[in-house]
């Protein structure tokens, strides 16, 4: 919590600690009703904004990217796109297999649907190629750090992965940042917003870097506004002496 919040002290720190792991644990029921809810049900816990985003990207015929954070409860929120209608799929770490089984149980109960990491890269182009959505996670990189990029973020600087600007450069697909948090307004539970989107304008590495520079800070500003709502607990800190 150093990084999110180094402004204050260190019992604050604790405190912001406690109400994180507490906000995970009530995403995590939310989650756990899913199999057992209806579409309206679902889709009144959340206010969206800026969905007429995606429906500009998808009208284009190239597929949708969105690059999202572990930032409140996300995997409810795929799973309330796809209520609306949107065809969309998650892209998943290769976890034991169980573990995955028990996992679809709840991201397909609204008809997400997963592509496993490990052997899913044709899949991915495929859905893409067929103008449907592709939701990463953005803001962790697992497994082999190669071709990750390291970026400014939340106070610190950390490495984050390409995947989301490699599909958009190679296919042409648009890019969207959308996140979910608690909605500070009277009305539903939760708030997603989505991000006007952006356009790969070329497939060399500079592209590729300024694409994961901009998610880097829109996924950064959307931490700090809810630092006890992002639910990574790896450290994956990089720190520098600063010259």
């Amino acid at each position: 919590m150093t990084y999110l919040a180094p402004d204050r002290s260190a019992a604050d720190q604790r405190r912001l600690a406690r109400r994180t792991f507490r906000n995970l644990a009530v995403t995590a029921v939310d989650l756990f009703r899913l199999p057992n809810i209806g579409p309206e049900e679902l889709t009144a816990l959340f206010e969206m904004r800026g969905l007429e985003h995606v429906d500009a990207a998808l009208a284009r015929g190239r597929g949708l990217v969105i690059a999202t954070a572990h930032l409140g409860p996300y995997e409810l929120a795929s799973s309330c796109v796809a209520a609306l209608g949107y065809p969309i799929h998650g892209m998943v770490e290769n976890l034991e297999p169980r573990v995955l089984e028990a996992l679809a149980t709840y991201r397909t109960a609204t008809g997400v649907q997963l592509v496993n990491m490990k052997n899913g890269l044709r899949s991915a182009y495929r859905i893409l190629g067929q103008n449907h959505i592709l939701a990463l996670i953005a803001d962790r990189v697992i497994g082999d750090t190669r071709g990750a990029i390291e970026v400014p973020f939340a106070g610190g600087t950390r490495l984050l992965p390409v995947g989301p600007a490699v599909f958009a450069q190679t296919t042409g697909a648009g890019l969207i940042t959308a996140f979910t948090s608690p909605n500070p307004n009277r009305g539903p539970r939760y708030l997603i917003e989505f991000h006007p989107p952006l356009f790969a304008e070329g497939r060399d590495e500079a592209e590729r870097v300024r694409l994961i520079r901009i998610i880097a800070q829109r996924i950064s500003e959307a931490v700090q506004r809810n630092p006890d709502q992002w639910f990574v607990f790896q450290p994956n800190w990089i720190t520098r002496e600063h010259a």
